[in-house]
């Protein structure tokens, strides 16, 4: 079955500096005719950077729609043609201080496919340095450095809000994990070389 929704018309009905929300009529799978209301977001990349001692840093910032301070790692909106490895650079160097060459994909995330087409792009961050915050005039952070197992289990307990932060601990935590258990293997298979030979 051809699950395709095709659009009818689209009607713009606000336009704002971050996003643009649209009200569009459709045609469903079996003819019916249904409004959907979308939100059109350039997207996003969100970056969890880890060190050498396996800490990961975070920043904490009042989110007004939740009324709360909210535990979260870098991340921030694409500019007009960024790319989201650009992206994902630019908000741990301004957010966080931090800058590092050595950065690989985590994959993307949907964070609320029923009303918006934003599409947040992970990443994970070997051995950042810094190099001091450059936050916007209207960003007020602050920074936390905490361990691997212990954001883990934050994320598990309820602890960490917010979902791309979420995703991408956990699923760079997999990563290095996955990552590790090579490196012993190949040691490993070292190893017994080694001894094969003697």
């Amino acid at each position: 079955m051809d699950l395709t929704e095709k659009m009818l018309y689209s009607k713009k009905m606000f336009s704002g500096k971050l996003l643009q929300v649209y009200k569009d009529r459709v045609t469903l799978p079996n003819g019916e005719a249904a409004t959907r209301e979308i939100v059109r977001h350039p997207g996003g990349a969100c970056v969890c950077a880890v060190d050498s001692d396996l800490n990961i840093t975070f920043v904490r910032q009042f989110r007004y729609a939740y009324g709360m301070e909210v535990l979260e790692l870098p991340a921030g909106k694409l500019e007009n043609g960024e790319e989201p490895y650009y992206a994902a650079a630019r908000e741990l160097r301004e957010e966080a201080g931090l800058v590092t060459d050595d950065m690989i994909p985590l994959g993307e995330l949907y964070p609320s496919p029923g009303y918006t087409d934003e599409i947040i792009y992970m990443f994970l961050a070997f051995n950042p340095e810094r190099c001091g915050q450059k936050l916007d005039t209207d960003e007020f952070v602050t920074l936390e450095r905490i361990g691997v197992g212990d954001a883990v289990n934050m994320v598990l307990n309820g602890e960490i809000h917010d979902a791309k932060t979420q995703a991408c601990v956990l699923k760079a935590y997999m990563l290095l994990e996955y990552l590790s258990s090579q490196e012993e293997e190949a040691e490993e298979e070292a190893e017994h070389g080694d001894k094969g030979e003697v």
